[in-house]
């Protein structure tokens, strides 16, 4: 019986796909529905792979006739039936056209309106996604990239035919970028931007307001973004491994440094993995993932390396035990955690 349920489920979520791209493609879309998509495809890896397996059939079959007989099988609340010669020609020149965009599976969200078959107006309109505390949280835009934000973290994005521009408003945010030749993929926040067309980084930001900005994949370019317009820019690129610091103001601090992907990156398994990392910035990624903020009220332990590794929900664990392994305290108050030193002078 689960069994059953499970496979009717999976099928009803393959027909919402199939019917999203067929509607996406209509060219009689409405603001309100591609809202109602981009809430659909972002709910769940399982609506997100459905879509993008839908996509794949889609370029398959696009260039054969085939494509025809899938769209009136697959036609939104419509009885199969076969086209007629003059709307045959027009769906397997559409077809063409589609299979020949370079762009991921989401390439047609919100931002994309259709004016006829062969043509495309983007309507650019920025979208804002925050992750709630406490996970984790995946979104896939419409050219296709696929952002992971830590938790208590949001992006505005602004993506159209011309740019894709993101900016980190807070936390913190992965990015798989789709390459794009034409259009660059850039992320800015306070006065460094980060400029690809196709590549994997992270953005965080860390302590003292601090930038970091972190490669797995592909070559990153970094800008300082002068605070006036006199000053010329400042850009360093990065190879995979490497990483580097802004300050607010955009000044690069300690030069470019190498680090251990399997460190940095374990927070997108929902792991953190510390080794002799200054005791505030271990809090700074704590309180992305808990409900009431950790706050050290003593300067003279900011700086107490951490060697640890624990999933986000062993946290409460993992402070108990920083109190019976290091010389501090912690203190419960209504809206807060404190992080003392013993016996620091009130």
């Amino acid at each position: 019986m689960t069994v059953q349920h499970n496979e009717n489920q999976a099928n009803t979520v393959k027909d919402q796909a199939r019917e999203w791209l067929i509607y996406l493609y209509s060219g009689e879309t409405t603001q309100k529905k591609r809202d109602e998509f981009v809430i659909w495809v972002n709910k769940n890896d399982v609506n997100r792979q459905a879509f993008s397996q839908s996509y794949k059939v889609w370029q398959t079959i696009g260039a054969t006739d085939s494509s025809v007989e899938w769209l009136a099988q697959y036609a939104i609340r419509k009885p199969a039936s076969l086209p007629t010669k003059k709307s045959k020609s027009i769906l397997t020149k559409s077809a063409l056209w589609l299979s020949g965009i370079a762009a991921s599976a989401l390439f047609l969200v919100v931002n994309n309106s259709f004016q006829a078959p062969k043509t495309m107006k983007v309507t650019a309109s920025e979208i804002v996604f925050t992750s709630p505390i406490g996970e984790n949280k995946t979104v896939t835009l419409s050219d296709g990239t696929a952002v992971t934000l830590a938790g208590n973290s949001s992006i505005l994005v602004d993506i159209n035919q011309h740019e894709r521009r993101i900016s980190l408003r807070k936390g913190s945010a992965y990015f798989d970028v789709t390459h794009d030749s034409e259009r660059v993929f850039s992320v800015s926040a306070q006065h460094t931007e980060v400029r690809v067309r196709g590549t994997a980084f992270e953005v965080e930001y860390s302590t003292n307001n601090e930038l970091k900005i972190s490669v797995q994949r592909g070559l990153v370019d970094v800008a300082d973004l002068p605070e006036y317009g006199s000053k010329d820019e400042k850009v360093v690129q990065l190879h995979p491994n490497q990483q580097l610091r802004a300050d607010i103001h955009g000044a690069f601090v300690n030069g470019v440094t190498h680090f251990d992907p399997e460190t940095e990156f374990s927070w997108l398994n929902s792991r953190l993995i510390y080794d002799n990392i200054p005791l505030k910035n271990v809090i700074v990624d704590i309180n992305r993932y808990v409900t009431k903020p950790i706050i050290i009220s003593d300067e003279s332990i900011n700086h107490l390396p951490i060697t640890a590794s624990f999933n986000f929900d062993q946290i409460d664990s993992v402070l108990s035990g920083l109190v019976a392994a290091y010389p501090i305290k912690l203190t419960e108050e209504v809206n807060r955690t404190v992080i003392t030193k013993i016996n620091a002078k009130p």
